[in-house]
């Protein structure tokens, strides 16, 4: 019974975190050219997603155990699960109202050429019109595994840090 109450708490912090993660994205590129590393200021949705629903699966287990494995499971599918559901969110915003997606792929290209011109010479790409150009024919779909890498990589990062946290002996 206590999985099928954990499976609740997960699918419902997965979208929560997907939900945040679309929003996030959308409302800050809709209102503008900002640099596209700003995208990696939404760590803090699956961050307290996780620390909260883990205390929420700690709390309604009746044993007095709560393994590390447990909350590694349990916040590796949150996030996972969660970036799924932001790229597809993103995806069908995108389709929908493109302006935050194609101000993303405009500020891509301006911070990109900036970098290029303040930049070191050795450092400089020699194929900078080829990389733009792929840029500018990147399809809204390219966000779906876009936000599911950015969420596994925040999974290897964060979750085993909250689950080393809140395991219980």
């Amino acid at each position: 019974m206590s999985s099928l109450k954990s499976i609740r708490f997960i699918l419902a912090g997965a979208l929560i975190i997907g939900i945040g993660c679309a929003a996030f994205f959308y409302f800050t590129f809709r209102s503008g050219l900002i640099p596209p590393q700003v995208r990696f200021f939404d760590i803090w949705i699956p961050l307290v997603v996780v620390v909260f629903m883990t205390i929420l699966i700690r709390a309604t287990k009746t044993e007095r155990t709560f393994h590390f494995w447990e909350s590694l499971i349990a916040g590796n599918l949150m996030c996972w699960t969660g970036g799924l559901l932001s790229g597809l969110l993103l995806w069908q915003l995108s389709s929908i109202e493109p302006t935050a997606f194609q101000n993303f792929l405009q500020s891509s290209i301006k911070y990109l050429i900036e970098s290029e011109k303040n930049g070191p010479e050795n450092m400089k790409m020699k194929n900078l019109p080829l990389v733009i150009d792929e840029i500018r024919q990147t399809q809204p779909s390219f966000l779906i595994w876009d936000e599911m890498k950015i969420k596994i990589g925040y999974s290897l990062i964060l979750v085993p840090l909250v689950s080393l946290i809140f395991r219980r002996k």
